[in-house]
């Protein structure tokens, strides 16, 4: 890298550590507020969070910080009549874009290996918090009330006394939505929150479990799995991996294959036999339902699988938009050539990204292509206004 290219390098990365540090320390505390208003979070916690609450807003803070990083910096060289000089010199400009497109190009891959990696880790790490603080609220109330009631989980415990983390002749009441509602009665029992399978383990030590259906046992020592109250059971796209995304989309398939089969099987048993009536048995709605469910699943999956790759590239595209209006506008006002540039974006970009994502989770387009209308839009602009900017 020549000499000017390293002087606009230096540039571009001062500008731009600067402006994130100054956005991210903006949007951290309303990120941080919100998982403390969300979770009933204390100081202690907001604390433990803050750090992983960075890393989670990183990838919507390094695109407009590069942005006003390109706007701050060209425009005060073209303002200053330095590019001027560097073509008087014989440089083309492009040249001295290279940095600058070279920068976002890292960037955005850099944004990808957030969202792919790190993001999910953070997520995880501030959902361990709220797990901690869960069981403290869970047993805090036990101790209290000798009792805790979720009713959307259908979980109702009640206790004689906690000691540390053991229930003291505790009585378990589950009522599942989809299964058996059965109740246990033991001497002690120990809880344990599992925030990688979503559930809280209770182990129960001397007692004795009755079924609805009149069936009872006794128990020596068993363990029996919760669903975590105010936690969803199935992880959120979002918060996956992409290696993970595709191991799950895999396993949807051959479900849906599966199933898919055993439909054909029944339908021809049916249709050979004239059971029609076999057509509105539970067994064969459960096996449409569970179609449905899965695609819905599918196209969410897939939705975030390329929106996180397109969403990650729009450091690049912001760069191929930003630089050639920068130095066209030619002004020391870089705030007012940031606005004419990312105004568009707000108003424009963002709305066809979410747009794209809602058709693509609902299955109407394919999300391969739609997720990238966007950057197609403003690769094309960028494009033009670069070669204007040539031209000129």
């Amino acid at each position: 890298m020549r000499l000017l290219q390293r002087y606009v390098a230096l540039e571009l990365f001062r500008v731009f550590v600067m402006v994130l540090m100054a956005i991210s320390i903006l949007l951290v505390f309303v990120g941080v507020f919100q998982q403390a208003a969300e979770n009933g979070l204390g100081p202690a916690e907001v604390l433990q969070i803050l750090p992983y609450v960075i890393y989670s807003l990183l990838p919507i803070t390094i695109p407009a910080a590069m942005l006003l990083t390109v706007t701050v910096v060209y425009g005060r060289m073209s303002g200053d009549q330095e590019l001027i000089v560097a073509r008087a010199a014989g440089i083309n400009i492009l040249s001295l874009l290279m940095p600058a497109l070279l920068m976002g190009a890292v960037l955005s891959c850099s944004a990808l290996l957030l969202t792919d990696q790190i993001i999910p880790w953070s997520i995880d790490k501030i959902q361990e918090t709220v797990l901690v603080k869960m069981e403290k609220i869970f047993l805090d109330q036990l101790r209290s009330d000798h009792q805790f009631i979720d009713p959307n989980g259908g979980v109702a415990i009640t206790v004689i006394d906690v000691e540390g983390k053991t229930l003291i002749k505790p009585t378990i009441r589950y009522s599942p939505k989809d299964g058996q509602t059965f109740t246990i009665q033991a001497e002690s029992a120990n809880i344990r929150f599992d925030i990688a399978e979503r559930t809280a383990t209770i182990k129960v030590v001397g007692g004795y479990i009755d079924m609805n259906d009149g069936r009872g046992a006794w128990i020596r020592e068993e363990e029996y799995p919760f669903p975590l109250p105010l936690m969803d059971k199935q992880r959120k796209a979002r918060h996956m991996a992409v290696d993970m995304i595709s191991s799950e989309l895999v396993n949807l398939q051959a479900a849906g294959t599966e199933r898919e089969s055993r439909q054909t099987i029944l339908s021809a048993m049916n249709l050979m036999t004239g059971g029609f009536e076999e057509f509105s048995r539970q067994d064969f709605v459960d096996l449409m339902q569970g179609d449905l469910v899965d695609e819905q699943r599918t196209n969410k999956l897939k939705a975030e699988y390329h929106g996180r790759f397109a969403m990650a590239s729009s450091c690049f595209f912001f760069v191929l938009v930003g630089s050639p209006i920068s130095i066209m506008q030619a002004k020391r006002q870089f705030l007012t050539t940031f606005f004419i540039v990312f105004m568009p974006i707000v108003f424009a970009y963002y709305p066809i990204i979410m747009l794209s994502m809602n058709q693509a989770k609902n299955g109407t387009l394919e999300a391969w292509w739609v997720m990238w209308i966007a950057n197609l839009i403003t690769g094309i602009i960028g494009f033009l206004l670069l070669r204007k900017l040539l031209q000129n």
